[in-house]
């Protein structure tokens, strides 16, 4: 069910993510007077990698280092309060240790 402060799944983007480059990958621009609220999210590693998701290139971090080894991801399934939020106005980043693939998915909100 929605309300005013819950907008239904409807309202969500998808992007994907393919990201390769060791250090900053920008998976989604900053988005003008928002923050971006990623409420699902999967990944699969090509190799052994270490992962973070981060508000900024080289910014704030928002998650923990998440060590993967080759074939092994992430799924985290919808959540309509997010998994993690940008910072107003900043791009969403994945760190990569290494240049290695990582694949796959995920869903946001632009929100005030």
């Amino acid at each position: 069910m929605s309300n005013s402060t819950n907008p239904p799944v409807r309202d969500v983007k998808h992007v994907k993510i393919d990201a390769a480059s060791s250090g900053d990958n920008t998976l989604l621009a900053a988005v003008s007077d928002k923050r971006i609220l990623v409420v699902s999210l999967f990944f699969i590693c090509a190799g052994t990698v270490n992962v973070r998701f981060e508000s900024g290139a080289s910014g704030t971090a928002l998650t923990g280092q998440m060590n993967f080894v080759v074939n092994t991801g992430i799924v985290l399934p919808y959540n309509e309060y997010g998994w993690f939020v940008t910072a107003k106005e900043e791009l969403l980043n994945l760190e990569l240790s290494d240049a290695i693939s990582v694949d796959g998915s995920f869903g946001y909100r632009a929100v005030v």
